[in-house]
């Protein structure tokens, strides 16, 4: 990937923030605990995913910057989404959460030598994965939850509706 290319990237990744604070202002009060289905998530739910995997992102790319070549833990999405119980703990901490851990990260990636970017650690389930690749994940992991919020939002409007 060129310089400008991950620059466009990572300036992608820097929005995120205002994205998922976009998405959920959209989202009426009574619909952030609304699940479309057994076992699915609800807005909630997503939000405080994308703050706990947010967590990991960061530590994911401070090793490959810091100690390039180990080996990292995975984590269960699920059982940590089962374990938290998202509708005791406040939206806008999950928002704050993403939103700071992004902004730090952003600003730290933003300084790295170009050597940097070819450094990678080992994912038990993807292999290797250089901090590039990294930054191509996290950015298109928002997007992912972002589509989900928008098809929770329609089946509780359908639901709300019928």
């Amino acid at each position: 990937m060129s310089p400008e290319a991950r620059a466009e990237l990572l300036l992608a990744y820097a929005r995120g923030p205002a994205l998922l604070k976009e998405a959920l202002g959209a989202c009426p009060p009574e619909a952030l605990d609304f699940r479309p289905g057994s076992g699915q998530w609800s807005v909630r739910d997503i939000a405080w995913h994308l703050a706990e995997s947010e967590l990991h992102a960061y530590c994911r790319a401070r090793f490959i910057v810091a100690e390039p070549g180990v080996t990292i833990l995975p984590y269960d999405q699920d059982r940590w989404a089962d374990t938290l119980e998202p509708g005791n703990h406040p939206l806008e901490e999950a928002l704050d959460l993403f939103r700071l851990l992004r902004e730090l990260l952003a600003r730290q990636l933003r300084r790295l030598p170009e050597a940097a970017w070819g450094r990678s650690i080992q994912h038990p389930q993807r292999g290797t994965v250089t901090l590039e690749q990294w930054l191509g994940i996290y950015e298109g992991h928002l997007d992912t939850h972002l589509a989900q919020i928008q098809r929770v939002l329609t089946a509780w409007r359908r639901a709300s509706a019928g």
